[in-house]
């Protein structure tokens, strides 16, 4: 879009609009940190945009300085970006002092860092240099495209996609030692499309001896959004599951053991303090699931329910926790998806 002018010029929606669609690069790429997108307008002509890319390295606001030619002042130019400038050194300098070096007369903001430490003191930054600064312009849009990072920021823990297909009359398997395949084609690349975005993949041991899941991304392009495998956590607490050195290897992400019967809500915070996870799919089984729910530790959930598949009894399942709120159903070929969330912090 750098070079295209748009008759929407003064919709500061439609811009931000641009920066959520040029956040989303950075899925699965820059965890735990925050997808943003950033866009540079002046007289409705974009001059330049950036994202922040990869973990460790450019933030949206420098990718785009970084990149953009030799355009003048850029006192009469409105910098759209969809969360706060930030206003601390980390791996990077902060963007807020970059903006006001490069002289923006505008800066209009999606949303303000939800870390309370620093909530606010980039806007600040801008506006004691006589920047002119809007906030909250698509503000929800913009919570929710990082929703992990506000569980991170506000909790101190991984956040947590839960998700399990189960049968029309509510099953996930067959209790016995029988392998039972419940989900449809689509909901199989639905979920593909989700794990490409998540740092692990979570089960339980009986759900890895049983069902001896890959839990990594298939066919996916690496082009398209995929940069690392998802890292598989095994909940094993007694050392009764069995590893083989090929699931070690190969397009898998690197397997990790831990201890199951540690506090789910303590595991969590290890998973992000000390290894940094920002966001992890719990795919089962049964037992992992519900624990996590009595914790009060899952923050979004996803359920595939096949419409022609019944097991007229089995393990039921899980049991949603008090707060989850249905925010959808739709059709996925053979499957109704349903999705819950808490309330974003």
């Amino acid at each position: 879009m750098v070079g295209q002018s748009h008759s929407q010029e003064f919709s500061h929606e439609f811009w931000m609009r641009r920066c959520l669609v040029l956040a989303e690069q950075g899925r699965g790429k820059v965890s735990p940190n925050p997808m943003v997108g950033a866009v540079l307008v002046r007289d409705g002509l974009v001059l330049g945009e950036g994202w922040h890319d990869v973990f460790g390295g450019a933030h949206a606001e420098r990718m785009l300085f970084d990149q953009l030619g030799d355009v003048g002042p850029l006192s009469d130019c409105i910098l759209y970006v969809s969360l706060e400038p930030c206003s601390h050194f980390g791996k990077t300098p902060p963007c807020a002092n970059l903006i006001v070096e490069r002289g923006l007369g505008t800066v209009v903001v999606g949303v303000l860092d939800p870390n309370p430490k620093v909530s606010g003191n980039g806007v600040s930054l801008l506006r004691e240099a006589g920047i002119k600064v809007v906030v909250g312009v698509l503000e929800d849009e913009c919570r929710r495209l990082n929703w992990s990072f506000w569980v991170n920021q506000r909790l101190g823990r991984t956040a947590v996609l839960a998700k399990w297909a189960e049968t029309w009359d509510g099953f996930i398997g067959s209790g016995t030692s029988e392998r039972v395949k419940i989900s449809g084609a689509e909901a199989g690349a639905w979920v593909m499309t989700m794990r490409k975005g998540m740092d692990g993949i979570v089960v339980g041991v009986n759900t890895w001896n049983l069902d001896r899941p890959r839990l990594n991304v298939r066919g996916v392009d690496r082009a398209n959004g995929v940069w690392k495998q998802p890292v598989r956590i095994i909940l094993d607490g007694h050392g009764r599951g069995v590893y083989q050195p090929e699931e070690e290897s190969g397009d898998l992400g690197p397997l990790w053991v831990v201890d199951g019967h540690r506090d789910m809500a303590d595991l969590l915070r290890w998973l992000y303090a000390e290894k940094g996870l920002g966001v992890v799919m719990v795919e089962g089984g049964a037992q992992v699931l519900s624990a996590l729910f009595e914790a009060g530790t899952v923050d979004q959930v996803h359920v595939l329910r096949n419409k022609n598949r019944v097991l007229g009894e089995g393990v039921r399942s899980p049991k949603l926790s008090a707060g989850m709120e249905l925010r959808w159903l739709e059709d996925l070929g053979d499957d109704e998806h349903g999705y819950w969330e808490r309330k974003l912090l």
